[in-house]
């Protein structure tokens, strides 16, 4: 019998008692130092998948489904936690801030009910219980900023869901308030206090950037790369003459590349030429990053760890080293470079008839920007692209139009997401903020080009039939579709929709309404994050039954893979990648790309949070134009949409009545049950106080919207208008 399975029938015996690790390895008869490690590691593995439980004084013991659960453990900001359980069937558990022993935040814990005690899994009273077991730490290392007492030294941690400071056990020559990286001690007496030691200084509290490098170290993410990366970095051949007989050779082709005004690297260019039967060949070249980073090598490796590249305000974390994005795979203009070319035969009508992909090299003729493109399609006379460019462009936007049209009109939604530049001086502070709306068609000629692309290599790669990575977005569930039913009610759109097709006409509908941006908030919070996958299953936003990302290999894990894999199936060789390691790549993908859109929000939280303090402090406060996205205990959560700064505006502020949310969350009632406020209502406001620490708005009504009569406007019965949707009973969850 295995050593997991010896475990658990001894665990499972009548007459057994919680024991630890080795008494059980005693009574198993297991003496001989070998044997002790590989049954302490399977120990350890058993209690990892939730097979056994830790209990207090490291005994062991098999889990009782009735009195204990297992699971993360998610602070609350107002003390206390929610326990969310491994297996889904279960019920999230309350642990109180006397309960929740040494856990600290997205900790994987064992706790014991012991109010509203389960009967069963259907059980309706509320579940609270008590941690007792820490199984694995979500992480040891913490920022802080370091604070000199008079008897002892101590950091403030950064996580304001900490609520105690670290104690600093050894002597440091790093000074007060200064930011630190601290790696933690093993805390197991709730009753004592945390320390630890310093890992790595990080300046200056004060010190320009120092918010965002503090953010990244307490991801764990490093901005520099080895030594030894470097090193193997100086080490490839760019030598790419030799290449260029064994690809096809497009240098003569007319390719350019549209990117951002501060784009520094350069991985996609476009051509389009007229096809000798009919019709055109747009071709989409990317950079053929495989070329230069090898299978498993130390770059690749590291690749693999980081995920992706991470976008921030005031600066870029590269999935790969500067001289390779920039300058030896980065389609600079008027150099050879590599590619990885998707050819596409598209009649006058916009239809993919074929398609083909391949090694090639190319010299780009042209560096463009969004914003001279967008002054090219509005017709504007300083654009100053070249003549023969600008041809390319007047042939290439109006096919990429009806392109665009036809995958709308098969269901892909067209989402006009809300996003934001922040622009930055030389002192690091934000000089402006605008939305990026001003160059519309050139971001949407490119990304349909590049969307042609991705679909055309996963069309490949899945008639291949060997294992892939995909790019998958599955439509909401049972529960997201009621919730979203429920607030477009509230904004006045009295529909279900339960399709794309119905999403895209009441996106058709509201276009240019008041209610607009706020019926885009409810859709958009109400849908699944897309991720990577193994399995290839359909893309319900671009309503795609297969999708991959190609088109972005210097930024995108994935993308590398998918062009390794590609390769294979061009050259009819062996698939390095076993359908377990693609999964891995897949999953690992998701987390780090949630990480970088997570720390991307953050950053630009702060950056936005110090515009607006700076604003407040210098006296500059002028009415803003918000849109109610949401309705809390407390009050009404505003954005804004010119800068999407969300912020409160607390119920105490707006009358001496009680006012309360209805209990859908959707409007604002008074003690007289009138509704004063609901979801999508556009208000003028004022900013009352930002705290910089907690990131926190608080806004005020303008005196003028004070004494508004707050009476809600209904768009007209839609059965009436343009929109055609068919109503019926609003959903009851299962």
């Amino acid at each position: 019998m295995s050593i997991d399975n010896q475990i658990i029938e001894f665990l499972k015996g009548n007459d057994y008692l919680p024991m630890k690790q080795h008494e059980i390895a005693n009574a198993l008869g297991i003496y001989e130092k070998k044997q002790r490690n590989i049954f302490r590691r399977t120990l350890y593995d058993l209690e990892e998948r939730g097979i056994i439980q830790r209990l207090r004084k490291n005994r062991f013991s098999l889990p009782n489904s009735l009195n204990y659960i297992s699971g993360i453990i998610k602070f609350l900001p107002k003390g206390g936690g929610i326990l969310l359980p491994s297996d889904e069937k279960d019920e999230e558990v309350y642990i109180n801030d006397k309960n929740l022993s040494t856990a600290l935040p997205n900790d994987k814990v064992t706790a014991e009910l012991f109010y509203g005690k389960r009967i069963n899994r259907n059980s309706t009273n509320r579940i609270e219980g008590k941690i007792i077991d820490i199984i694995k730490r979500n992480k040891v290392n913490f920022v802080g900023t370091l604070k000199h007492g008079k008897y002892i030294t101590y950091a403030i941690i950064d996580d304001h869901l900490i609520n105690q400071n670290v104690i600093i056990t050894e002597e440091t020559l790093i000074n007060h308030n200064h930011k630190v990286l601290i790696k933690i001690d093993d805390w197991t007496d709730p009753q004592k206090n945390i320390t630890g030691s310093i890992v790595k200084d990080l300046g200056h509290k004060s010190n320009l950037g120092i918010e965002i490098t503090s953010m990244l170290n307490n991801e764990g993410i490093n901005e520099e790369f080895s030594q030894e990366i470097l090193n193997d970095v100086n080490k490839i051949d760019i030598d790419i003459k030799k290449e260029i007989k064994n690809r096809k050779d497009l240098r003569k082709l007319t390719s350019f590349t549209i990117d951002p005004d501060t784009a520094k690297d350069f991985d996609d260019a476009l051509s389009i030429e007229k096809h000798p039967n009919d019709g055109w060949v747009i071709s989409v070249h990317i950079a053929d990053v495989s070329y230069f980073v090898g299978h498993n090598s130390s770059i690749d490796k590291e690749a693999l760890k980081r995920g992706n590249s991470i976008y921030l305000p005031d600066r870029v974390i590269m999935m790969l080293p500067k001289e390779l994005t920039t300058k030896i795979c980065s389609l600079t203009p008027n150099e050879d470079h590599l590619t990885h070319t998707v050819e596409m035969h598209i009649n006058n009508d916009g239809e993919l008839l074929s398609f083909s992909t391949y090694e090639a090299v190319i010299n780009s003729k042209c560096r463009l920007t969004y914003q001279q493109v967008q002054k090219f399609i509005d017709k504007k006379s300083d654009h100053n692209i070249p003549i023969n460019i600008s041809k390319k462009i007047n042939q290439l936007y109006p096919l990429i139009k009806k392109v665009r049209k036809k995958r709308i009109e098969a269901g892909s939604l067209e989402l006009n997401t809300p996003d934001i530049d922040i622009k930055l001086d030389d002192a690091g502070n934000v000089e402006s903020i605008t939305t990026r709306s001003s160059a519309k068609e050139a971001y949407q000629m490119v990304e349909d080009c590049m969307l042609l692309a991705n679909k055309v290599v996963a069309n490949i790669l899945f008639n291949s039939k060997k294992p892939s990575i995909y790019r998958i977005h599955e439509s909401p569930d049972e529960e997201q579709w009621n919730k979203m039913a429920l607030e477009l009610d509230t904004l006045g759109i009295p529909y279900f929709p339960s399709s794309r097709k119905e999403i895209n006409q009441i996106f058709e509908f509201i276009k240019g309404k008041h209610n607009e941006y706020a019926t885009l908030l409810s859709i958009l919070r109400n849908f699944k994050r897309a991720e990577y996958s193994s399995k290839c299953s359909e893309h319900f936003g671009l309503a795609f039954e297969k999708y991959t990302h190609f088109t972005s290999p210097i930024r995108r894990y994935p993308d590398l893979v998918v062009h390794r894999l590609l390769k294979a199936i061009e050259k009819n060789m062996i698939n390095k990648l076993s359908l377990d390691e693609i999964s891995y790549i897949a999953d690992h993908c998701s987390k780090t790309e949630k990480k970088a859109d997570e720390l991307e929000r953050k950053s630009i939280e702060k950056k936005r949070i110090d515009y607006y303090y700076n604003q407040l402090k210098n006296g500059k406060n002028p009415p803003l134009v918000g849109i109610i996205t949401s309705i809390k205990k407390n009050g009404i959560i505003i954005e804004i949409p010119d800068t999407l700064q969300r912020g409160m505006i607390h119920y105490s502020t707006i009358s001496n009545s009680w006012l309360r949310p209805n209990q859908n969350n959707t409007s604002v009632i008074n003690d007289s049950n009138k509704i004063i406020f609901t979801l999508g209502k556009v208000v003028e406001v004022i900013i009352s106080k930002v705290d910089v620490d907690r990131k926190l708005v608080d806004f005020v009504l303008c005196k003028n919207e004070q004494s508004k009569k707050n009476k809600i406007k209904k768009i007209p019965n839609l059965k009436t208008g343009k929109l055609k949707i068919k109503k019926r009973t609003r959903r009851k969850k299962n």
